[in-house]
C-alpha cells in the first residue's frame, strides 16, 4: 500500500472558540487527538506557517515579522517575497529561505500537492503540484490595489483616495479606464491602461471592455472577467477581476477587486507546473489568485459593506473547497497539504471584543457559521480516507481582542531614544527622524531595532554599548502601563529566541503584546501617532499580533500523540515520519507520534 497523508491548515482557528462551539463540531470532536498548538514568536502568519513547513525557528528561514526593513535606507519591505527590479516587470524570489517538508519529500521521490500554503510565491518546482498562497501579488505587483469607481464628490483626506476613480456620467454612459501593470518608461513609472465604458441600465450596468459586454446587476457581483494589457510589441499581461455594483442612480458606486494573475496566462509564476493553473480552471472555472483576496482593506476604507465582504469570503471558500475536492479526488499517494485562510480575514472584521472571556452573547454568527462549515467539510474528508491515512488539521495561531493601538515609535520619542527633525511631522517611512541622534526605532508589528553603527545606514550606537542600551530599553518597555494595566506580556531579546544563519537580520527586540493591545498601523510603516496608546475605532476589530501565550493554535489528528503541548515546529518532522524519513539535522521540532 502506498503511503499518503492529508494535512489541512485552517488559518486562525482558535481553540477557545472551538471549545465553545464543540457540540456543533461533531467531526472535529470525533478525532482521536485535539490539543492546543504552540505558535511562534511572534504569532504572525508568514512566520508561523514557515515554521510549520520547515520545523525550525525563524532564525533558520529569515522571516520575523510581516514587515522588515532595509537597514541601509530604513525603508519597510514586506516579508512575503523578495523583490528585485526587472526590465519589464519585477522579479520575485521566495522570502522563506528554509527547507519545507515538501522539498524533502521531493528529494525522496515522494509527491506532494501543496495548495495555498503561505509564503510559497513564486511557485517552486517540486515533485507534484503547487499553487502559491499568501504573498501572491496582483498584476501591479501589489498585495491589494482594488479600485472604486464613483460619481460621488470626494473629500481631500479620504482614506485610500489613490484607489478612487472619479466618473462623470452623461446620457447614462461613462468612459473611464482599468489600470493594469506598472512599467518603466523613459519618463518614469506608469500604469498601463485599457478603456472601460460603463452603460447604465434599469437593472444595473453593462461593462464594455475590449469589444465584450459584461452585465452586472445592482447589489450583485459580476462574473470573473478576463482582461489583457499590452506592455509593448512582444509582451502582454493577462488579468482577472470581479466587480460589485453598490449603486447606480443618482450616485454611481462600483467596487472592483485587484486585477489578479490569470492562472491560465501567468504574469508571475503562481503554480507548478505552470499548466496546473490551466488544469484547475478547466475543472472549476476561473478563481481568485491573489494571496489575500479577501478585501479587508476595502472594508476598513469604507468602500465595501461588511455584508458584501462576507459574500466575498463565501465565494473564496467555495472556490477553495472545489480545489480541495479536485486534488482529493485524484490523491493516491504522497502528501496533500492544503491551507484555508479566509477565516483569518473573517475574524479580523467580525470579531467581538471580550467574547473569549464571556460567551453570554454567543459567538458572532458569521464566525460560528464558518467553524460549522469547516466541520461539515471535514466530515467529507474523513469519509474519503481509510483508517491508515493520517489526517492532521492545524492552525497557525488563535485570535483575540484588538481594543487599543500602541505606537512604540511615539514612545521612543517621548523617552528620548528617537529624535525628530520636525516635531509636528506625522509622515510615515521615517521621513521625520533625525538619524544622527536616534538610538532606536520600531518597524513592523512586533519589531524594535537599535540604530547600530556599521549595520544601519546612519547608525550611532557603538557595538560595545548595544547590549546595555538594549537591556535599558527592554526594562522600560516592560514598565509601559495603560490605566494601570501592563501593555506588554513579554519583551524578548532576539538572541535568546532566534538561532540560525539568518538571526543577524532579526529585530533586536521582539514585543509580545498583552491581549487587547496591538501595534498601531502607522508604527508598522515607520510612522508616529499623536498618542502612544489610543482606542482602536476601526473596523479591523480582532487580531493575533500579541504575545504567543495568548493565541495558541489548534492541533487535531486521527492518531494519538505523545506530547502534551505540540508546537508548530513539530509539524514538519511528524509529516516526514509517516514516510519513514528522519527529520533533518536542521529541524528543531519533535516527531509527535
Amino acid at each position: 500500500m502506498k503511503t499518503k497523508l492529508v494535512l489541512i491548515g485552517i488559518d486562525a482557528m482558535d481553540p477557545v472558540i472551538v471549545d465553545e462551539l464543540i457540540d456543533d463540531l461533531p467531526n472535529f470532536q470525533s478525532l482521536m487527538t485535539y490539543s492546543r498548538l504552540g505558535t511562534t514568536i511572534p504569532p504572525e502568519t508568514p512566520v508561523a506557517w514557515s515554521a510549520a513547513s520547515s520545523g525550525t525557528n525563524p532564525g533558520k528561514y529569515g522571516i520575523f515579522d510581516f514587515i522588515s526593513r532595509d537597514p541601509h535606507t530604513y525603508l519597510p519591505r514586506l516579508s512575503l517575497a523578495i523583490e528585485s527590479p526587472g526590465l519589464i516587470k519585477t522579479k520575485y524570489a521566495s522570502a522563506m529561505r528554509g527547507e519545507p517538508f515538501w522539498r524533502i519529500l521531493s528529494r525522496h521521490n515522494i509527491s506532494s500537492s501543496v495548495i495555498r500554503w503561505p509564503v510559497t510565491f513564486p511557485a517552486e518546482q517540486i515533485r507534484g503540484r503547487l499553487l502559491s498562497g499568501l504573498g501572491v501579488v496582483d498584476i501591479k505587483g501589489l498585495l491589494n490595489s482594488y479600485a472604486f469607481y464613483t460619481t460621488e464628490e470626494l473629500k481631500g483626506d479620504e482614506e485610500g483616495k489613490e484607489k478612487i476613480v472619479p466618473l462623470e456620467i452623461r446620457d447614462n454612459e461613462a468612459l473611464t479606464y482599468i489600470s493594469g501593470p506598472v512599467i518603466r518608461k523613459s519618463s518614469g513609472l506608469m500604469d498601463v491602461r485599457i478603456p472601460l465604458k460603463i452603460r447604465l441600465t434599469e437593472e444595473g450596468a453593462i461593462l464594455e471592455i475590449e469589444g465584450k459586454a459584461y452585465p452586472v446587476k445592482l447589489n450583485s457581483w459580476s462574473e470573473i472577467i478576463r482582461v489583457k494589457f499590452k506592455l509593448g510589441l512582444l509582451f502582454e499581461a493577462y488579468g482577472i477581476f470581479r466587480v460589485y455594483l453598490l449603486s447606480h442612480k443618482p450616485i454611481f458606486r462600483m467596487y472592483m477587486t485587484s486585477i489578479q494573475i490569470d492562472p491560465e496566462n501567468q504574469f508571475f509564476s503562481i503554480t507548478y507546473p505552470k499548466e496546473y493553473g490551466k488544469r484547475l480552471v478547466e475543472k472549476m472555472g476561473l478563481f481568485y489568485t491573489l494571496g489575500m483576496p479577501e478585501d479587508t482593506k476595502a472594508v476598513t476604507e469604507n468602500r465595501l459593506p461588511e455584508s458584501v465582504f462576507l459574500e466575498q469570503i463565501k465565494q473564496i471558500e467555495e472556490q477553495r473547497e472545489k480545489m480541495f475536492s479536485y486534488e482529493f479526488g485524484q490523491f493516491k499517494e504522497g502528501a496533500l497539504a492544503f491551507v484555508f485562510d479566509a477565516g483569518d480575514r473573517l475574524q479580523h472584521i467580525f470579531w467581538r471584543n471580550g467574547m473569549k472571556k464571556d460567551f453570554s452573547n454567543g459567538v458572532p454568527e458569521e464566525i460560528k457559521e464558518y467553524y460549522i462549515n469547516k466541520d461539515k467539510f471535514l466530515g467529507g474528508v474523513m469519509a474519503g480516507i481509510d483508517k491508515d491515512t493520517p489526517l492532521l488539521i492545524i492552525s497557525d495561531h488563535g485570535f483575540t481582542d484588538f481594543k487599543r493601538a500602541v505606537n512604540i515609535n511615539s514612545w521612543l520619542v517621548e523617552e528620548g531614544y528617537m529624535k525628530l527633525k520636525d516635531e509636528t511631522s506625522q509622515k510615515s517611512l521615517f521621513e521625520f527622524v533625525d538619524w544622527d541622534n536616534t538610538y532606536a526605532y520600531s518597524l513592523g508589528f512586533t519589531s524594535l531595532y537599535l540604530n547600530l553603527k556599521g549595520r544601519d545606514g546612519r547608525g550611532i550606537v557603538e557595538k560595545d554599548d548595544a547590549e546595555n542600551l538594549k537591556k535599558e530599553i527592554m526594562r522600560k518597555l516592560r514598565g509601559i502601563k495603560d490605566d494601570g494595566k501592563a501593555v506588554l506580556t513579554n519583551v524578548y531579546d532576539s538572541k535568546d529566541i532566534y538561532k540560525g544563519e539568518y538571526s543577524s537580520i532579526a529585530p533586536d527586540i521582539v514585543l509580545g503584546f498583552h491581549e487587547g493591545y496591538r501595534m498601531s498601523w502607522k508604527n508598522a510603516v515607520g510612522g508616529l501617532d499623536p498618542e502612544i496608546i489610543f482606542e482602536n475605532t476601526g473596523k479591523w476589530r480582532g487580531d493575533h499580533l500579541v504575545d504567543r501565550t495568548h493565541v495558541p493554535g489548534v492541533f487535531f489528528a486521527n492518531f494519538s500523540i505523545r506530547k502534551k503541548m505540540p508546537t508548530l515546529l513539530d509539524i514538519a518532522p511528524t509529516v516526514l515520519s509517516f514516510f519513514d524519513i528522519e527529520p533533518t539535522e536542521n529541524m528543531e521540532g519533535e516527531v509527535l507520534r
